[in-house]
């Protein structure tokens, strides 16, 4: 409400069906609002309906009596995979357990940035997994260890759930892990948050695995970004979020990747490392798996690695995620009446 109020722009209130007691949470959101706030509310919209809508139009006939509001529409309850926030998904519940390749996400309690691993669940054949301590960690073809909100709490964790000794176990017997931006953080011998962003904490021992250090700084790099590797001639696109920056502080790590381009500015700045024997690297750059001919030269890796025939085929997430807005899109205009949204929006 502040930022309609800043903007001075009419709202439309929707309310989630699929939690229960949506009627009575319009009621109370209505009432509790100030009155000038109350006047710029349109309409409200329902949210994740399951079943015959016929059956919940007499419901909404008495909502529309007692906040004086229309009801714009209702929206079912839609099968549809699209990006949520790092807050609100349910994505962690997701698995897939068959596949000739076995790859580990590590659970963090700060995670973030999830959607980097999406690309995994499209490729057939591949098992894809969270891990959540040492009884779940098995032994994967692949560890990953994600995006965080908080590099140094997440380095506890790791610590005491015994996870912490575990990776480093892993890749001394052969294994493969992968950081990505707070995840790449913790792979380095270090991490210093000089002046208290995260926490009271101001250094944490990371896992070692690389020669690297990280200083948590005050100012955020917020940023699309292209990448160039260092061992391949191709560009890897994505965005990064973070407000570590790292350097090497020895011979086990050297460059895998630079900086190219932030937004539409120009640079050539080191991204990520990766370790002498190839086993250990990390990026800051979120979106990494979504370049189609970076990931299919990794999982190419996985295969010969493990002795097994490339079979690889990699589908297209920008097509796969164009044909799910598309339809969410197509349901969400068909669900609402839309002249009445463009006449409070005023584009009629």
């Amino acid at each position: 409400m502040g930022m309609a109020e800043i903007a001075d722009c009419p709202v439309i209130l929707v309310g989630d069906i699929d939690k229960g007691g949506v009627f009575a949470s319009i009621v109370g959101t209505m009432v509790l609002l100030e009155q000038r706030e109350r006047k710029r509310v349109k309409g409200v919209i329902i949210n994740k309906f399951r079943g015959d809508v016929e059956i919940l139009k007499p419901g909404l006939v008495m909502l529309e009596k007692i906040i004086k509001r229309p009801v714009l529409g209702v929206i079912p309850y839609l099968n549809i995979h699209i990006d949520e926030e790092d807050s609100a998904t349910e994505y962690l519940k997701f698995s897939r357990e068959d596949g000739n390749i076995d790859i580990g996400i590590i659970y963090l309690p700060h995670i973030s940035n999830f959607t980097d691993f999406e690309p995994f669940y499209y490729i057939d054949g591949i098992k894809i997994r969270y891990i959540y301590n040492i009884e779940t960690f098995g032994n994967p073809d692949l560890v990953i260890i994600p995006g965080t909100k908080n590099t140094i709490g997440d380095l506890l964790y790791l610590k005491t759930s015994g996870l912490y000794e575990e990776i480093k176990k892993y890749v001394q017997s052969g294994g493969t892990v992968i950081g990505i931006c707070g995840g790449f953080q913790m792979l380095g011998k270090m991490v210093l948050d000089p002046y208290g962003i995260e926490s009271e904490i101001k250094e944490s021992e990371g896992l070692g695995l690389l020669d690297i250090v990280t200083v948590i700084e005050r100012e955020k790099i917020t940023t699309q970004s292209e990448i160039r590797l260092e061992s391949a001639p191709y560009i890897l696109k994505g965005y990064e979020i973070h407000m570590g920056r790292t350097k090497s502080i020895g011979k086990n790590a050297v460059p895998f990747s630079r900086v190219v381009k932030r937004g539409e500015i120009e640079c050539n700045e080191i991204d990520g490392y990766i370790s002498i024997d190839h086993k250990v690297w990390g990026t800051y750059l979120h979106g990494i798996f979504d370049n189609e001919d970076f990931l299919k030269e990794l999982m190419s890796s996985l295969y010969r690695k493990k002795g097994l025939k490339d079979s690889i085929a990699i589908k297209s997430l920008k097509s796969i995620k164009t044909q799910q807005y598309d339809e969410l899109a197509r349901i969400v205009k068909n669900s609402l009446d839309m002249e009445s949204i463009y006449r409070i929006m005023g584009v009629r």
